[in-house]
């Protein structure tokens, strides 16, 4: 269940990721390695903005 969601949420944001080094999508020049690191890093990305979209919300609704 866990490596299905992390192929799942990589295709969702753009970062195909295969089961290993050898595997598809082999148009990636990147080991998993990186590919994993790189998805670590855009959730957290896409998370940053979800809070702060939030935070405006919450502001916004607070001064009404």
């Amino acid at each position: 269940m866990n490596k299905k969601w992390l192929v799942l949420w990589s295709r969702t944001v753009g970062m195909p990721i295969g089961i290993t080094d050898d595997d598809k999508p082999q148009f990636l020049p990147i080991t998993q390695r990186d590919v994993r690191l790189a998805l670590a890093m855009r959730t957290f990305w896409i998370g940053l903005h979800i809070a702060t979209c939030l935070a405006i919300i919450l502001n916004a609704w607070r001064h009404w």
